[in-house]
């Protein structure tokens, strides 16, 4: 209160004008308020007054709160914004993307900035709709190449169906896809299932009856390979609702960066966090966040434990000392079962998981 009121007299007593608020580096955005709005929010803070808060025209005295008639004005300039987001209160939405200011690999276009430590993409889901998840890097090139296996029979999609028996798959990821249609007709599965993606050789699935897409699919490049090797890398977004309940899932498929466990170009802090912002920019408030890919990243890499202390890892494959992952922002005492499924004919095993959302 006394920090308020201190605040309120010192700009009236400067006179009307316009008051330099902040500067965000990272969208090249500067933000002013005229003092009269500053000094209104000030009130509203010592009188604890919403409404004087919310209309921006109030300003405080030394006897208290008073109306004025003029309108009070906020200015925004933006320059080569970074990206584009939805803009979410952060009241309203818990995931909603707060940073402490600090960055890594500042600079490069894959600059990555931390989360604020208060910040978190972890939570108590409700419960009462299991859901099947799976991952699966395909060896696209090898598995499917003509001059190779040329599709080994199908036996990706056999994988994939038999994986199917006991509960039908909900969502699919899968990385160094050319084609999701052609592992679903593999699978039997193309009557049933929409496959979304292929950019960046990223693709996932959904089960047509009891999902809806909401939306569109998006793709953030998010990482770089190191020198010479394959380029940017990505994230593929899609949101979800189940059409019997309404629940709403945030589906995020990833394939990291080489050479393994460096996080590319930007290292591992700055790949983890431009995945976490992403999925923050896009999520909402009651989404169940499921996040799974090949990540070219172990569990010991800083790509993996720096992702560990925002978002729940449920499991963990053995392909290349363990770089395909599943997180999730359920609590671990959500997961129903996890299992490896074996690799048919790829270099990777597919992982597969039974969640409660």
């Amino acid at each position: 209160a006394i920090l308020a009121q201190a605040l309120a007299q010192a700009i009236l007593a400067k006179g009307p004008g316009i008051a330099p608020i902040y500067h965000n580096s990272a969208f090249h955005t500067n933000m002013m308020m005229s003092k009269a709005t500053v000094a209104g929010i000030a009130c509203a803070l010592l009188s604890q007054s919403p409404s004087a808060l919310a209309s921006g025209v109030e300003t405080c005295g030394v006897g208290g709160c008073r109306s004025e008639n003029s309108q009070d004005h906020v200015l925004l300039q933006l320059n080569s914004p970074v990206r584009t987001k939805l803009v979410q209160s952060h009241s309203a939405n818990p995931f909603a993307w707060q940073t402490s200011g600090n960055t890594a690999a500042a600079g490069q276009w894959c600059e990555g900035q931390e989360p604020a430590p208060e910040w978190s993409l972890k939570r108590s889901c409700l419960g009462g709709l299991d859901i099947k998840v799976m991952t699966y890097n395909l060896f696209w090139w090898n598995l499917f190449g003509q001059q190779f296996q040329n599709g080994n029979g199908g036996s990706a999609g056999k994988l994939i169906q038999a994986s199917g028996v006991d509960a039908p798959l909900d969502f699919m990821v899968f990385q160094e896809c050319e084609d999701g249609n052609r592992v679903l007709r593999d699978a039997g599965l193309e009557a049933t299932h929409a496959a979304l993606g292929i950019q960046r050789a990223i693709a996932l699935a959904y089960r047509k009856d009891a999902w809806r897409l909401e939306g569109s699919d998006v793709l953030v490049d998010v990482a770089e390979d190191q020198p010479g090797l394959w380029g940017r890398r990505s994230l593929l977004l899609a949101r979800f609702k189940h059409v019997a309940s309404g629940k709403t899932v945030l589906l995020a498929n990833h394939h990291g960066p080489l050479v393994v466990g460096s996080g590319g170009i930007c290292g591992g802090k700055a790949t983890a966090w431009n995945i976490l912002r992403a999925i923050a920019e896009h999520a909402q408030a009651d989404d169940a966040i499921v996040l799974m890919g090949d990540f070219n990243a172990e569990a010991s890499s800083e790509t993996v434990q720096t992702l560990d202390r925002y978002i729940n890892r449920h499991y963990t494959g053995v392909s290349f000392r363990g770089v395909d992952h599943i997180f999730s922002s359920c609590e671990a005492m959500h997961i129903k079962e996890v299992k490896n499924l074996g690799n048919g004919g790829s270099d990777h095993d597919a992982l597969a998981e039974v969640l409660t959302i």
